[in-house]
């Protein structure tokens, strides 16, 4: 039988290889986790609000149902399961989200600037308000998704799933929706300009005050 973790030592920043701990509901807010090593981790219902994870490694790990509202995550999240986690206004520049699993998360004003998320799970997500600037989400499904006034500035949608999913408002400047599907989606008063919709599927999308190209 393995030795209990020491949570004061985690606290204090003496562990940092805490790869497969079983930290289930812990309450590590606030803490300092800058570089620790939590690969394949399971930290499902933990309190890790405004935690400093920068440059940590949570590859696999397992974060369903934890708060990480306002935490620092420019961290490698690769396959990653954070479906219902509170990333809200959460720092995600950066991070490395490919694979991971995001569903029915909220990212309620998160800045996801530059972050890799291709192929990720955004079904049903509240990205409202979002910075997701310069993001990769080739073949990212975000159905059902809330994303609007969000910057998807410059974002890559390309093969994207965005079935019903609501854009209002949004600013999609030149943002690469090819063979993007959005059948369905709300894009009022959405601002596509400079878009590249070649191949993408807009039936039955609501495009009403819809800012495009001349």
């Amino acid at each position: 039988m393995s030795e209990p973790i020491d949570l004061d030592a985690i606290r204090q920043g003496n562990l940092k290889m805490l790869s497969g701990a079983k930290l289930d509901d812990v309450d590590l807010a606030g803490c300092n986790l800058s570089g620790v090593n939590l690969a394949g981790a399971h930290l499902s219902g933990a309190n890790l609000s405004r935690a400093n994870l920068n440059s940590a490694h949570l590859e696999g790990s397992n974060l369903v149902g934890a708060n990480l509202a306002g935490a620092d995550l420019r961290a490698n999240l690769w396959g990653a399961n954070l479906m219902q986690c509170d990333l809200t206004g959460a720092d995600l520049r950066g991070a490395n989200l490919r694979g991971a699993n995001l569903m029915g998360a909220k990212l309620t004003g998160a800045s996801l600037t530059g972050a890799f998320l291709s192929g990720v799970t955004l079904m049903n997500t509240n990205l409202k308000g979002a910075d997701i600037r310069g993001a990769d989400l080739r073949g990212a499904n975000l159905s059902e998704s809330n994303l609007r006034g969000a910057d998807l500035s410059r974002a890559d949608l390309q093969g994207a799933t965005l079935i019903e999913a609501n854009l209002e408002e949004a600013n999609l400047q030149e943002v690469n929706f090819t063979g993007a599907s959005l059948v369905r989606a709300n894009l009022l008063c959405a601002d596509l300009q400079g878009a590249l919709t070649m191949g993408a599927d807009l039936n039955d999308a609501y495009l009403t005050g819809t800012v495009l190209s001349p």
